[in-house]
């Protein structure tokens, strides 16, 4: 492969993980703003899943939290001693201080593949 052609797939790669969070934003627009909803479709994690889809520790998280904050760029609020992590806020902090936008990617990637796991109501009576 040559330097222009990697170069056009990495163009390629940036301008396909900007048409995500376009439609991202879009969703977001349509929305009423039901905050159950939103929890339901993954728009908020908590820190284990925040840790998860970044391959981090929890503690690199409560770190990140800080971090955007003195930025004034928060990426969570805490409520009731549990920290609620806008995920898209989380992703454009990926991409933009922790390794680019192949971090971002995979991210995605990971919260795509345990989305479905993590979405399915919780048993609310144990056998």
């Amino acid at each position: 492969m040559t330097e222009e052609q990697k170069a056009l797939a990495a163009e390629l790669d940036r301008l396909s993980a900007d048409a995500a969070r376009l439609a991202d934003c879009v969703r977001r627009l349509g929305r009423s703003g039901d905050p159950i909803d939103d929890l339901r479709e993954g728009f908020f994690l908590t820190v284990g899943q925040a840790a998860t889809i970044c391959a981090v520790a929890d503690q690199a998280i409560y770190n990140w939290i800080d971090l955007a904050a003195q930025m004034r760029r928060p990426i969570a609020e805490k409520r009731a001693r549990v920290w609620i992590i806008d995920t898209a806020r989380l992703l454009a902090f990926v991409e933009k201080h922790r390794g680019g936008l192949p971090a971002r990617v995979k991210a995605e990637n990971r919260l795509k593949e345990h989305w479905p796991k993590w979405s399915e109501p919780p048993e609310l009576c144990p056998s």
